[in-house]
Parts: structure tokens; sequence; C-alpha cells
């Protein structure tokens, strides 16, 4: 039976407003100027919603899907929201927890030692810890700048993520907490993929803590782990020194521990515990060719938790040799 005008109007509009213009052409056999002869008519009378209502439904179907509540309304109201959750909380009796600490695994690079992250989770096994800290770039990411996919081992978000899976979940069964790093961050750029909160939901004892930085507290003391994009400094303590001065009294942790650079340190400034974190990942030809070293190894370090902050941190470098 042959539609009536009424019916076919109603099919066009509900094929627009579910899937646009083109794919409604497709859908329908109808040329994409007659969908649009159907749109100009039923607009006139308020039948078919314009495209910019049509826009605006979409958009804002999409945000729905991506942020929370609390999210959504942080942007109603002109606020920022920088956790993607509220703050996580280890409880415990404890008077000193060990952490484990690593950074800048990049796992998917060639001049990532497999052998070297075995030894870090059974050292940490060994000594104890009860959590362990990753501070960024846990995957190498790809393309980050010209050759670099002749440096990997493992080829694209599918690969790259299941490599870091695998190599988290063979080893160790302590909790793992994690943030995201510049090279994690190109599955975000280029195709909006979260590759290191994918991996934490993979793993049933990690969990993701924010996006180049993230924040818990362990007893009464608050920890920072941070990553950035800025470059090396000349002197070690420097860099650390500036991330220091950009914390707001309010916002200064007890212990701050940072990525990215590979460079590994101890510092105490403005009461707080500084600490770089180093990297897993040994010298790359692009590193020597910036003349950047890389400090590469882990750590370990003990927190003395008291009623109102840490009493005391006592960190342990492990030097590979490489």
């Amino acid at each position: 039976m042959r539609q009536s005008l009424k019916d076919r109007k109603d099919e066009i509009r509900k094929l627009v407003n579910d899937i646009g213009v083109d794919a409604a052409a497709q859908k329908t056999g109808l040329a994409r100027e007659s969908i649009r002869r159907y749109m100009r008519k039923d607009k006139r009378t308020g039948e078919i919603p314009s495209k910019d209502v049509v826009s605006k439904n979409n958009i804002l179907e999409k945000i729905s899907e991506r942020f929370t509540k609390k999210e959504l309304l942080c942007i109603a109201e002109g606020g920022i929201h920088n956790a993607t959750h509220a703050i996580p909380k280890i409880e415990t009796t404890k008077s000193i927890y060990r952490m484990g600490i690593l950074s800048d695994t990049h796992l998917g690079s060639k001049y990532t030692s497999i052998d070297l992250i075995k030894t870090a989770f059974e050292a940490f096994a060994q000594i104890g810890v009860d959590g362990i800290f990753v501070c960024g770039d846990v995957t190498e990411g790809m393309a980050n700048r010209p050759g670099h996919v002749y440096e990997l081992s493992h080829i694209g978000f599918e690969s790259q993520s299941q490599h870091a899976i695998d190599v988290f979940s063979e080893w160790t069964d302590s909790p793992i907490y994690m943030i995201d790093g510049n090279h994690d961050r190109w599955y975000i750029k280029a195709v909006g993929a979260n590759i290191v909160e994918h991996i934490c939901k993979s793993l049933p004892n990690a969990e993701f803590l924010g996006h180049d930085e993230g924040d818990l507290t362990i007893g009464s003391a608050k920890v920072k782990l941070w990553h950035g994009e800025d470059g090396s400094s000349y002197a070690i303590s420097y860099r650390i020194q500036k991330v220091v001065e950009s914390l707001t009294g309010g916002e200064k942790p007890h212990i701050l521990i940072c990525g990215h650079t590979h460079k590994a340190m101890y510092v105490f400034d403005r009461h707080i515990h500084c600490l770089s974190a180093g990297a897993i990942q040994s010298q790359s030809k692009w590193m020597r060719a910036k003349r950047h070293a890389s400090h590469t190894g882990f750590w370990h370090a003990d927190i003395g938790i008291g009623k109102t902050g840490v009493t005391y941190f006592s960190p342990t470098w492990h030097p590979a040799y490489i």
C-alpha cells in the first residue's frame, strides 16, 4: 500500500532527526535535495525541527553521555571540575604506609624493559608495599613526533592497552593508582580514546585518578600525582620547585610525585615532600639527540601517618643499570 503524504513526512522527519540528511536520503532512496525540500516545507509549518534544533539535541545527548551530573552542573554554572570523580580515600590504621612508585613505563616502546617492570613488582612484593602509584605515560602512544612509529614494539590502541593490562595483571595484585601522561593522551587528541582509564577499568585492582594530575588521601596524608607537558630543566630541582609554586595554599598536598621528565630526585619545599619519579623507559635516541638523560629505575617510600598529616617521608631509589 502506498504511503500517505503525512506518513511519508513523519518517516522523513524521524530519519532526519535521528541520522541526518545524507543518511535519510540514502535510507529512503530520495535525492538529498528532496529531503531538504521536505525540511523547508515542514519548517514553515513547524512540523520538522530546524537544523539548529536537531544539532543542539544531538550535541546535548552526546554531552550527557560523556559527563557526570556533577560535571554538567559545574559546566552550567561556569565552574571548573578537574577531577573525574571524588578524591579516593585509602582508609588505613597503619602508622606507616609503604608506597611503590613507578613512572613513565611507556609500554609499547622498544626502549621499555619488561624485565625491569617485573623486577620492580618483585621488589614491591618482597618489601610489602601497600599500594603502587603510576605517575603517567603508562603507554607510549603513537606519532608524537616524526619517525616515532619506528620506536614502537606495540602499535595502536588495542595492542598497547592489552600489553599494559597483561603486564600489570601478571605480576601484581596490589592496589594500583594511575594518572595519564602526554604520551597516553595522544589517543585522546587523535581519536578521543582514554587509554589509561580503559586499562584501569580492565584491571580489578586499578583506579584511574585523572588526566595529567590526580589526588588521593591515605589516612590523613594528602598525595598528588603530577605529570605535565613541560620539559626538563637544567637543574633537576627547578622543575619541581616551579610545580610547587603553582599550587595555592589550599591545594598543597603533603606529598607530590612528579613524572614526565625521567629524572629521579627528592626535594622538600614549602612543607611538601616532593619526588621526581624517574622512569622505567631507558634513554631513547630522541632523548639522546635532545641531550636528555634518563634516570631509569623506581622508588618505594615509607609514609609516617599522623593524626593531621605526614610525620615523615622516607623514599628509597632503586636504580637500574641498563
